[in-house]
């Protein structure tokens, strides 16, 4: 059976450069194209379980969801997984659709040496225990009660981004479905929305601003409660693809034409805006950049150790990520 010490008679390069090679680390150029050469000529093909074994670490992160059944989750999972296997690693994922499925516990059942996590509401506290063994990355919204490293779109921004668009327009008598405040995501975006508004002295109009769910159905309730508001709102901006989708459906129930009797901005919705007319002016958030970013800080916190290498526990880091505007034509200029 070949082995490091055969690498090792072929190259000339010391063994911990070897083993430094195959567990991940940094190398020389020279000394990998070296490595990988004499490894294709002796066929050699290192036994992860061994080195996982000997290495303490399994060389999987995890990725936990509260459901597979959106684009944006997807597209997280994909940017993860492109991220980190070209670092080698792997990734395991988990949905957690109630604190029943013990996502957390299977996960760390199974050694990861990371999570990166949209966070279950019910999964809190569990992550939170978790953090303290492996580090942990909250992509979407920061959770109250977990401390972590975050990658966050910039959703204050996002929000008065489409307010400052609409103001542009002429429009003043405005507002925003955002779904449950207590999400602190879509609280966000509605508070940029409003902050916006009020440097042009237009107050939040709570007929105008409905909470609710973030639901598909609570876009199309939020909608229709708005549109029977007198006098109507001359534009609306819908702070999720959801919300966005259900209010269109209202929309085309009512009559009322899209960008010419009601301006309108929607939200992550690409595919959508491909099949409105007029074609659909959107906010988008850059998820493939979140997911290469949240790998990006796992992987710092697994070259750094993890939090219990010893030392006070480092600051977690956020990052955040800029909205991206995406112009079509559903905002109408009115007449102030």
């Amino acid at each position: 059976m070949t082995s490091y010490k055969d690498i090792q008679r072929l190259t000339g390069l010391s063994l911990s450069t070897i083993s430094k090679y195959y567990n991940g680390r940094t190398v020389l150029e020279e000394n990998r194209r070296a490595i990988e050469e004499a490894a294709e000529r002796l066929g050699f093909r290192p036994n992860d379980v061994a080195r996982n074994l000997r290495s303490g670490r399994s060389r999987t992160v995890g990725v936990l969801l509260p459901a597979l059944t959106n684009n944006f989750h997807l597209t997280i999972i994909g940017g993860v997984e492109r991220a980190l296997h070209e670092a080698g690693l792997s990734v395991l994922v988990a949905a957690s659709p109630s604190a029943e499925s013990g996502a957390v516990d299977l996960l760390l059942g199974r050694m990861v040496d990371g999570i990166i996590t949209v966070p279950p509401a019910h999964d809190v506290a569990a992550l939170a225990r978790a953090a303290g063994t492996v580090p942990v990355v909250q992509v979407d919204w920061q959770a109250e009660g977990l401390v972590s490293d975050g990658v966050f779109l910039d959703n204050r921004g996002a929000g008065a981004t489409a307010a400052r668009l609409l103001l542009d327009h002429g429009h003043r008598r405005v507002g925003v479905l955002a779904g449950d405040p207590s999400v602190s995501t879509l609280r966000d975006r509605a508070a940029g929305f409003h902050a916006e508004l009020l440097t042009s002295g237009i107050e939040r109009d709570a007929a105008l601003a409905p909470a609710g769910g973030y639901a598909v159905a609570d876009g199309h309730a939020a909608m229709r409660a708005v549109l029977a508001a007198r006098p109507r709102p001359t534009a609306m901006f819908c702070a999720t693809y959801e919300l966005t989708l259900g209010a269109l459906i209202a929309l085309n129930e009512s009559g009322v034409r899209l960008g010419r009797d009601l301006s309108l901005i929607g939200f992550d919705c690409r595919d959508l805006a491909l099949a409105t007319l007029p074609r659909l002016t959107y906010i988008e958030q850059p998820t493939p950049e979140i997911a290469t970013r949240a790998a990006e800080l796992i992987l710092a916190r697994l070259d750094a150790g993890g939090p219990d290498s010893g030392g006070a526990a480092p600051a977690p880091v956020h990052a955040a990520v800029d909205p991206v505007f995406v112009a079509g034509s559903s905002v109408l200029r009115v007449d102030e």
